[in-house]
């Protein structure tokens, strides 16, 4: 209706000004006439990509901005589009909010939602997804009202996009189908082998490559621009190397690469192109004019300021160093993919980075991967909240509208009623019935009311499962810290004494400490079952494993242990999970001073003071500065299971000596 207003309006003032206007209306048209053309060079895929972002500013240039009517802010628009496709992202974000501004003065639902789906881009490149998803959802309501049927395909397409940049793979494949289906009753502006090749990208991202290349091959590719066709190949490509296809890889980039006009036309996809043909080069084993092929690729990113997929190309360089054993090179090229891939935030390519770093880097093996599993759990929350709020988004954005159309059918109803019959009995009906409306809405609310709680309930299971969980993890990883690794180094230490002494007497000692790997596989499997608590629980068994613990210190290594348990410590009493963590610490302890300080005599002593069991770890080695080394994993270990039982410690070291004492409650 406004957009109606508006051309009766300027009708109206032609009627009535069009004498004095005329050369107004020449210079305004030249003006528009200059706009397209330079709008038009700027659409010519077949152009170089400075070209057509120098044309486009060019056309942007000559937008009248103190004008505000449907012409200037459909040039506003498609400028900014441009702006889109170009990742001018300062330039999309002020013009979109100019352009909104513009919309929301001239009351026209049409330009306002297109202004929110400008936003909403906006938002989807800068990766705010959630955001990206709130306008689009607004654009999506004003669109349907209007029943644009090609600009709702092309928002549901960029909100396919955004599933898919946010992980939600299988939300972004149902929501490309969905487009299918409305483009077989509708012509779209979206070419359909766009659609076919987001379904194939997201069927990738499933590990479904046999499928995803099903989906790329049914693109007619003879109808397709140069630049869509760089990147079918590169996807298709990804997906043959993934399912071991690399010869078929390496033909399908060489027939794109040999075409120069790509580089100019879209220089980030020549680049990828670049990068997957030395990919699959590498894995060929044809190791020839490499790493030359990532260097150029890498060199062509910078040039185009391209971050998305240079971090990749860092990958397969570091992949390939890796192959020829220069680790230093392969590390620091896993390095600068890892920050390629966070300057962006993109959680899945900082787990695949993250991998590569883990295997070429392994002085730092254990850091990186706690890092993986800490991303790797954090997208799965981020995965799982944001289909949750995709489908509250839906459902909120579905209910308004469907709210809207109601109140104005209501409404067409009610004048409909109210010229044709005036009735007094009709209207108290009419009452009646919006009455019961109200009822019927308030029961619909509160059963809302109800199901809201019912999911609050749920959220609060899976977060105590998850922190279930998590704990678990943390035991299992101090357990196999305190216990395996320690003496799994100390057997090793002792072993190794086999590569300097061969006699028999040497051999005979080093079988002591192959029985000694028994032992550690029985306390792995312990850990497995979660038994290691039961070994503590039987009477006495503290005292002896300490024992055996201490002639094992005394037999194989260079110090020599004295132990010191007070006589009135009633051992029944004292739970197994104090016992269990007590015995950790004086491993933990020990294996430290055997690895570091070099001490000739080391006294364990276990003492009663009121409710408190008091351990003193006491050795003659060298100290240690405890405000450098208390970062340790080990001594980390020792304070995290003295606090675990609500004890203290406390640590003294010097040059000649080191004490540990540690004081743990415990109640009858």
């Amino acid at each position: 209706m406004n957009r109606l207003l508006s051309y009766w309006v300027i009708i109206l003032l032609t009627s009535l000004y069009g004498c004095t206007s005329k050369t107004v209306d020449k210079d305004a048209q030249a003006r528009n006439d200059s706009i397209q053309k330079y709008l038009d060079l700027a659409g010519n895929d077949n152009m170089s990509y400075g070209k057509r972002k120098g044309y486009n500013n060019k056309a942007y240039s000559m937008i009248n901005m103190n004008m505000n009517d449907t012409v200037s802010i459909s040039s506003l628009y498609k400028t900014t589009m441009n702006f889109h496709r170009f990742n001018q992202l300062k330039e999309l974000k002020f013009n979109s909010a100019l352009m909104l501004k513009k919309a929301l003065l001239l009351k026209d639902d049409y330009w306002i939602s297109l202004s929110y789906k400008v936003l909403g881009l906006y938002y989807m490149n800068n990766s705010e997804n959630e955001k990206a998803l709130y306008y689009f959802f607004k654009a999506k309501k004003h669109l349907f009202q209007l029943s644009e049927h090609k600009e709702i395909m092309s928002l549901l397409f960029n909100i396919s996009l955004t599933q898919y940049y946010a992980g939600d793979l299988l939300g972004s494949n149902k929501t490309a189908f969905e487009v299918l289906k409305i483009q077989k009753k509708y012509r779209s502006n979206i070419p359909y082998g766009v659609i076919l090749n987001q379904i194939g990208n997201n069927l990738g991202g499933l590990k479904q490559d046999n499928k995803a290349i099903e989906y790329y091959l049914k693109i007619n590719r003879k109808r397709c621009n140069l630049k869509m066709k760089n990147i079918i190949a590169n996807n298709i490509s990804t997906s043959y190397i993934e399912i071991g296809e690399y010869k078929k890889a390496y033909n399908e980039l060489d027939s794109i690469i040999k075409n120069k006009d790509f580089k100019e036309i879209n220089p980030s996809n020549y680049a990828t192109a670049v990068s997957l043909l030395g990919y699959s080069k590498l894995k060929m084993n044809n190791l020839k004019e490499l790493p030359k092929v990532f260097f150029i690729a890498d060199n062509i990113y910078k040039n185009s300021k391209t971050i998305n997929g240079s971090n990749y190309n860092q990958m397969y360089l570091s992949m390939y160093y890796e192959k020829i054993n220069d680790t230093a090179n392969a590390i620091r090229a896993a390095k600068k993919a890892l920050f390629l891939s966070k300057s962006y935030n993109n959680p899945s390519d900082i787990l695949v980075t993250l991998e590569q770093l883990i295997k070429v880097d392994k002085k730092n093996a254990s850091t990186n991967a706690q890092e993986y599993i800490r991303v790797n759990n954090s997208l799965q929350i981020s995965e799982r909240n944001f289909r949750d709020k995709f489908a509250r988004i839906a459902y909120e954005t579905e209910e308004i509208t469907q709210e809207k159309d109601k109140a104005v059918n209501q409404k067409w109803i009610v004048a409909t009623i109210a010229t044709v019959i005036v009735l007094f009995v009709l209207l108290i009906l009419i009452i009646t019935r919006q009455q019961s409306k109200q009822k019927e809405l308030q029961l619909l609310q509160e059963q809302q009311k109800a199901n809201e709680e019912i999911y609050d309930l749920m959220l609060n299971q899976k977060r105590k499962e998850e922190e279930a969980r998590q704990s678990e993890k943390k035991r299992i990883a101090i357990e196999l810290h305190d216990g395996v690794m320690n003496r799994l180094a100390s057997t090793r230490l002792n072993l190794n004494m086999l590569s300097y002494q061969k006699d028999k007497e040497t051999i005979n000692k080093c079988l002591i400490h192959v029985q000694e790997i028994y032992k550690i596989e029985q306390e792995i499997r312990n850990i497995a079952h979660n038994l290691n608590l039961d070994v503590f629980k039987e009477s006495n068994s503290f005292v002896v494993i300490l024992n055996e613990f201490i002639i094992t210190q005394n037999t194989t290594t260079s110090s020599q242990y004295i132990l010191e348990i007070s006589k009135n410590i009633d051992w029944n009493h004292i739970s197994s999970g104090i016992k269990m963590n007590l015995y950790r610490i004086i491993q933990e302890a020990s294996h430290n001073i055997n690895k570091y300080a070099r001490a000739s005599n080391v006294i364990i002593s276990l003492a009663l003071n009121k409710n408190n069991i008091c351990l003193c770890i006491t050795d003659n080695g060298k100290g240690f500065d405890t405000n450098v080394n208390f970062a340790g994993i080990g001594l980390n270990n020792i304070n995290h299971r003295v606090k675990s039982l609500k004890g203290e410690v406390f640590i003294e070291s010097n040059t000649i000596s080191t004490s540990i004492n540690i004081t743990i409650p415990f109640t009858i």
